[in-house]
């Protein structure tokens, strides 16, 4: 009876050991998998939060992590005075050698993609950019330069960073005024028709028993919609330039105002009707971005009728 007992115990314990390193090897997995998300980041230096908020809305839209450039010494009221020309912020611009020390330590080496905010100084890019230039490697990266200024632009800026080093892969960038929209921003962001997400989905969508493929955002939304896959709609055709479905069930929201709707654009309207664009055009209306189909010539066959039968599975 004692060595009945006694191996019932050995196998218990064996049982809660295997069970422990399960949950361990699931743990690891998790972290792993989030740092593999991690591809594009939002990288920005902001003294009086004008460009903090840029910043904030460029990440909420592009899913991308965000980082803020502290300064050793904060910038103070008095440093920003541009009327007094011995200011510290007047200081530094005048001497081309100026390197104002960055206080945190940034951790850029699994990004491919950087849009780096800073608001314009004398129509140039704060020294501090050119601090974090000269200690951290940001070649084989996609660099994205944002501002905010009063008036100035953000074209001078842009050229200093290109000459200062020619190994940099620097877009032309967009300045923002202080009091710019989350709609103005995602405007931005649309044209510069850039993956954020290396990790994106995919899945089929066959439209009257074709297929064809869609790239799919990565968001909460998204990861619904799959799990309520597959889908068997019909769409009704409607406005001139959609098709569109009401799901039996609801969805999560982040809807926004895109600004333009692109030709193959595929969207949630409020929590449950699922949308399939076949024209593009200016919108006043907020949506979901749910994915894109990628031949959206296959739109121009389908757009004249009143109704499609249209299937979604996941790859």
């Amino acid at each position: 009876m004692k060595k009945i007992i006694s191996i019932l115990i050995i196998g218990i314990i064996i049982i809660i050991l295997i069970i422990c390193l399960f949950k361990k090897e699931r743990t690891n997995m998790n972290i792993e998998n989030s740092n593999i998300n991690n591809k594009s980041l939002v990288l920005y230096f902001s003294a009086t939060n004008n460009t903090k908020q840029i910043a904030k809305y460029i990440s909420e839209i592009t899913s991308s992590d965000i980082l803020e450039i502290i300064p050793k010494d904060a910038y103070t009221n008095e440093d920003l005075d541009y009327n007094n020309n011995n200011s510290r912020a007047n200081r530094e611009q005048n001497d081309k050698n100026a390197r104002p020390e960055i206080l945190n330590k940034l951790d850029l080496e699994n990004y491919d993609i950087i849009y780096l905010g800073y608001p314009i100084w004398w129509e140039e890019e704060p020294r501090i950019i050119l601090t974090l230039l000269d200690n951290y490697n940001l070649e084989n990266k996609t660099i994205i330069p944002f501002c905010t200024s009063g008036g100035s632009g953000i074209e001078l800026s842009v050229s200093n960073i290109r000459n200062y080093n020619d190994k940099l892969n620097v877009l032309d960038g967009k300045r923002f005024s202080p009091n710019s929209s989350k709609e103005e921003v995602i405007t931005w962001i649309n044209s510069l028709n850039i993956n954020n997400n290396s990790n994106s989905k995919s899945a089929k969508l066959l439209i009257n028993n074709k297929e064809y493929s869609i790239t799919l955002e990565d968001n909460e939304t998204v990861d619904a919609l799959i799990n309520n896959m597959p889908l068997n709609l019909s769409m009704n055709n409607l406005n001139g330039n959609e098709f569109y479905s009401y799901l039996d069930f609801t969805l999560p929201t982040n809807s926004y105002n895109p600004g333009k709707i692109n030709k193959g654009d595929i969207y949630l309207y409020g929590n449950n009707c699922l949308v399939i664009f076949y024209e593009s055009f200016n919108t006043s209306y907020s949506y979901t971005k749910i994915g894109k189909l990628d031949d959206v010539e296959v739109l121009d066959n389908i757009k004249s009728k009143n109704n499609i039968i249209v299937s979604l599975k996941i790859n």
